[in-house]
This record gives structure tokens, sequence and C-alpha cells, in this order.
């Protein structure tokens, strides 16, 4: 069954026509499926991640997800500083690194277009001022945002 309704389908994949400019890459940490149920080391929304993203794809030849095992790929996942699963690394034009964890629904899913299409252009609608301060910051800042289900 998909995640996404066909109108917003169509309206995803005419978004992605006209403002996904240049190839962008998700790479999705999560854990593989198992058979068994180890509650306290499953993952509770990866396979929806997985499943909404590859729907995602399906509707730009620009958007590619390469899928990471978080166990058994653990010392990239550190390097790329994934410390819980689902996780997503957006790779495009931009020269920043954007992780994002947990799966993008609902008010979140429009973060993740966001995410994706800054990441083909290489830069965020930021006003110019608030790039400059950043650029005028002394040392890399690491920044979280954090939201909770309402």
């Amino acid at each position: 069954m998909a995640l996404l309704p066909d109108d917003d389908r169509k309206e995803l994949r005419k978004l992605f026509a006209e403002r996904l400019t240049e190839p962008v890459t998700i790479h999705l940490y999560t854990q593989r499926a198992s058979p068994l149920a180890v509650p306290s080391h499953e993952c509770q929304t990866c396979r929806d991640t997985g499943a909404l993203l590859a729907e995602l794809a399906e509707l730009s030849d620009k958007l590619t997800i390469v899928t990471h095992d978080f166990v058994e790929e653990a010392e990239e996942a550190k390097r790329k500083g994934i410390e819980r699963i689902p996780a997503l690394v957006f790779e495009g034009k931009g020269r920043g690194t954007v992780r994002y964890f947990g799966i993008p629904a609902g008010y979140e899913f429009a973060v993740l277009l966001e995410a994706v299409l800054d990441a083909a252009r290489g830069t965020t609608d930021l006003a110019p001022a608030t790039k400059q301060r950043i650029a005028d910051l002394p040392k890399p800042v690491h920044l979280e945002v954090l939201v909770t289900p309402t």
C-alpha cells in the first residue's frame, strides 16, 4: 500500500521537475528487517521511512536512495555522525552535511522536501545577513533541531 496519495505524488512529481535542479542522494541508515522481534533493538520507524523514501525516489530520476545497515556499517555510520536510526544524510551540490533523524512524517515531510531541494541547489533560503553571520562564526557549530509529535 502506498504511503503517498496519488494527488500528492502528482504534485511532488511536478515540484521535482521544476525545482530539483541537480541530483541528490539520500543515504538512509536503517536496520535490516528481521523475523525475530527484539524490542530493545527494534527500530520502530525504519521500515516506514525506507518505504516513504522509495516512493519519493520513484518521482524523479534525480533522486537516489542508498540504504546502509546501521549495524553492519557501524564504522562508516560513526564517521558520518550517525548515532541513532532511522537517519538520513543528504548529498548534493551543497558543501555542508545535513543529517535528519527519525521518520519525516506529518509536518516533518515538508522539512524532508526542503532538505532535498536545498541539497540540489547547494544553498538555502536563508537571508543574506544570516548567511554572513554564519560565515563569520569562528569555529564549526553543531546544531540540532528537535521536534516532538503533538
